[in-house]
C-alpha cells in the first residue's frame, strides 16, 4: 500500500500526465531492482525534483543559450558543439555529448522537454536514479561513438539536437509500461512502434541520415537496456565513475522508543490533504517505511 502511494498517488500527477495517460498499470517486473536511490533529489514546494528533472532545466538553459548564440552570429560555438563524425576524429571528443545540449527555439522542444521530466520520471522511480542515469549516458553516446567509427569507412555525419535521445526514453518508458494508455486510449507500445515508423518515415523523406541513424539507435537502445534489466542484467553505477566522490560518513543512530510517526496517520493525512501537506519529518517516515517495504519484497523474491 505504501509503495502504491508513492507510484499511484499525488506525487506523480502533472496536468499534461492526466491529459496524455489514464494511468500506469504495473510494469514488467525487473528482477534485480536498485531499491536504494528512487525518492526525489529534493522538493520545491509539493512538488518532487528528481534527476530527470534537473537533466530538463539544463536542457531548457542551453535552449536560452543556444537561441543567444544565434542571435549574437555566433555560429562557430554552435559549429563547434554539434557532433560531427570528422571532428571527433580530429579530436573534438566533447562532440559526443555535447551535440545534445544545441536545441535551437521550437515547440518541438518543448514536447522532448514532456517527454523527459514526465516519462523519464517514471522510469527513475522504478528502476533508481543510476539505472535511469546510466541508460541516458548510454543513449547519449551510443550514436555518435557508432557513426564516428562508420566514418572509418568513409562517410561523415553532422547532428545537434536531443529528439531521438529524449524520443529514447519515451521507449523506454513504454518498454517498462507496455500497456499504459495514452491519448486516445492508445497503449504505450503501440505509440511508441507508429510514433519510430513516422520518424522515420520523416527522416526518409528529408533524406536525413543522421536523423534516421540516431532514432534508430537510440530507440532500439533504450528497448534493449530496459530487456536486459528485466532478464536480470545490470548496469554500472555512474556515481563509482566520479574520481572525487566523498566516501560516506559511518555513524551509530540510536532509534529511541515511540519516536517513529505512525504510518496510518500519514496516509490518512494525504489521502484526506493531499502529499504536499506532509511535514518534512513526515516524508522522511513514510520513504523510509516505503523503504522497508520495497527491502522486505526484495528479500522474499530471493528465498
Amino acid at each position: 500500500m505504501i509503495a502504491g502511494c508513492f507510484r499511484h498517488g499525488k506525487e506523480n500527477e502533472f496536468p499534461l500526465v492526466r491529459f496524455f495517460s489514464r494511468g500506469y498499470p504495473a510494469p514488467i517486473m525487473i528482477a534485480d531492482r536498485n531499491f536504494g536511490n528512487t525518492s526525489p533529489l529534493t522538493w520545491v514546494g509539493a512538488y518532487p525534483v528528481y534527476a530527470s528533472t534537473v537533466l530538463a532545466g539544463v536542457h531548457v538553459l542551453a535552449m536560452v543559450g543556444t537561441a543567444l548564440a544565434m542571435a549574437a552570429g555566433a555560429e562557430g560555438v554552435i559549429q563547434a558543439l554539434q557532433f560531427s563524425s570528422a571532428g571527433v576524429r580530429a579530436g573534438a571528443v566533447w562532440q559526443l555529448g555535447s551535440y545534445a545540449f544545441v536545441h535551437p527555439p521550437g515547440f518541438l522542444f518543448l514536447l522532448e522537454i514532456y517527454m523527459l521530466v514526465v516519462f523519464g520520471k517514471q522510469i527513475e522511480q522504478f528502476l533508481g536514479r543510476s539505472a535511469f542515469l546510466g541508460i541516458y549516458a548510454a543513449l547519449l553516446l551510443l550514436p555518435p561513438v557508432v557513426l564516428t567509427l562508420a566514418s572509418f569507412a568513409g562517410s561523415s555525419t553532422i547532428y545537434f539536437g536531443s529528439s531521438a535521445l529524449h524520443f529514447a526514453v519515451f521507449v523506454a518508458f513504454a518498454t517498462l509500461y507496455p500497456s499504459a494508455e495514452m491519448l486516445f486510449g492508445i497503449q504505450a507500445r503501440w505509440a511508441a512502434i507508429l510514433l519510430v515508423a513516422v520518424g522515420g518515415l520523416q527522416a526518409l523523406a528529408a533524406r536525413d541520415t543522421a536523423g534516421m541513424a540516431f532514432l534508430l539507435l537510440d530507440a532500439g537502445a533504450a528497448f534493449l537496456l530496459v530487456r536486459w534489466l528485466q532478464a536480470g542484467g545490470s548496469l554500472p553505477d555512474l556515481r563509482t565513475l566520479w574520481p572525487f566522490r566523498r566516501r560516506p560518513r559511518l555513524r551509530v543512530v540510536r532509534e529511541e522508543p515511540g519516536e517513529e510517526v505512525p504510518i496510518d496517520g500519514i496516509l490518512e493525512k494525504i489521502s484526506r490533504s493531499g502529499l504536499g501537506s506532509l511535514t518534512g519529518r513526515e516524508r522522511s517516515e513514510l520513504q523510509k517505511a516505503r523503504e522497508r517495504l520495497l527491502e522486505r519484497d526484495r528479500k522474499r523474491s530471493h528465498v
